[in-house]
C-alpha cells in the first residue's frame, strides 16, 4: 500500500467485464467465511447508521466509504499473499479514515444535492410549460416534470457511481487525494466505457435475480464479491504489477559463500 505518485487509466476490452467478475469470484471463494461475515457487519452498521434523523444517510455514506477501503485491503492481501485476516476489514479506520471519510461526505452531500436540483428542475419546467401552453396545470405538465426530474437524476447518479468506482482504491491502496481519485475514477470508467458497460448491465441483470433466488440471503455474497470485483478491475485498468517474490540465492553463490574462510581477527 505504498505511495505510488501518478496512476494512468489504460483501456481495457469490453470483455475484460468478465475478467474482473472471475477474479473477483476467485479472490472471494478463497475465504467465503470471511467476506460473508464482513458483509454482514457492513449490512447491519449502515442499517443502523441510516436511521438517524437528518443525517443518516451522508453518514451511512461515510461509513460505507471506510468499510469499503478495509475491504479492499482484504482483497489486496488475499491477491498478494493468499492469507485474509478479518482485521483487514478495519484498516479503513486504522490507514486512511479521514480521506475515506471525505469521499463519502461529498458522495452523500452530492446525491442530496442532485435530489434537490432535479427538485427545482421539475418545479421550473412545469412552471415554464404551464406559461407557454396558457392551460391550467394538467397531468401532462406533470409527467414532463416527473420525467425531467427522473432523468436529471438518473444522469447525476451515474456520474457519481463512475466517479466512486475506483476511488476507495485509490485512496486505500495508493494514498491518493480524494478529488484527484475520484477523477482518476471518473476517467478511467469513461475510458474503459464498454467494459463499464458490460459490468453494470450484467450487475443490474444477475444480482436482483440472484438475491431474489436466495430469499435475500445472496446480498452476502453479493456485497464481498462487487468489493473483489472493483479490486480486479482496479489492477487490469491501472495495470498494477504483482509483487515480485525475493529471489532465492543461486547454488553457486551458497556454495562460494560457504567455502570462504573466515577472516582472523
Amino acid at each position: 500500500m505504498n505511495a505510488h505518485p501518478r496512476r494512468i487509466p489504460h483501456h481495457t476490452p469490453a470483455a475484460h467485464a468478465l475478467q474482473w467478475l472471475r477474479e473477483g469470484w476467485r479472490l472471494f471463494a478463497t475465504h467465503p467465511g470471511e467476506w460473508v461475515l464482513m458483509a454482514l457487519l457492513i449490512l447491519v452498521s449502515l442499517t443502523l447508521v441510516g436511521i438517524v434523523p437528518m443525517i443518516g444517510r451522508i453518514l451511512a455514506m461515510v461509513l460505507l466509504q471506510i468499510l469499503a477501503g478495509g475491504m479492499l485491503a482484504a482483497a489486496h492481501s488475499v491477491h498478494e499473499t493468499g492469507k485474509l485476516r478479518f482485521s483487514h476489514f478495519f484498516d479503513g479506520f486504522r490507514l486512511h479514515p479521514g480521506n475515506l471519510a471525505l469521499v463519502g461526505m461529498l458522495f452523500g452531500l452530492a446525491l442530496t444535492l442532485a435530489g434537490f436540483a432535479t427538485f427545482l428542475i421539475a418545479i421550473a419546467i412545469s412552471a415554464v410549460s404551464h406559461l407557454l401552453s396558457n392551460l391550467p396545470f394538467g397531468l401532462d405538465m406533470l409527467i414532463q416534470a416527473l420525467f425531467a426530474d427522473w432523468t436529471v437524476t438518473l444522469v447525476a447518479v451515474i456520474v457519481m457511481l463512475l466517479a466512486l468506482w475506483f476511488t476507495p482504491a485509490l485512496v486505500m491502496l495508493d494514498r491518493v487525494p480524494p478529488f484527484d481519485a475520484m477523477r482518476l475514477s471518473l476517467r478511467a470508467c469513461l475510458r474503459n466505457g464498454g467494459a463499464t458497460l458490460m459490468l453494470a448491465a450484467i450487475l443490474a441483470i444477475v444480482v436482483p435475480a440472484f438475491v431474489t433466488l436466495t430469499l435475500g440471503f445472496g446480498i452476502f455474497i453479493v456485497v464481498p464479491l462487487v468489493a473483489t470485483t472493483v479490486y480486479a478491475s482496479y489492477r487490469d485498468v491501472f495495470q498494477i504489477p504483482d509483487s515480485a517474490p525475493q529471489a532465492a540465492p543461486a547454488p553457486d553463490s551458497v556454495a562460494a559463500a560457504d567455502s570462504t574462510p573466515d577472516k582472523e581477527s
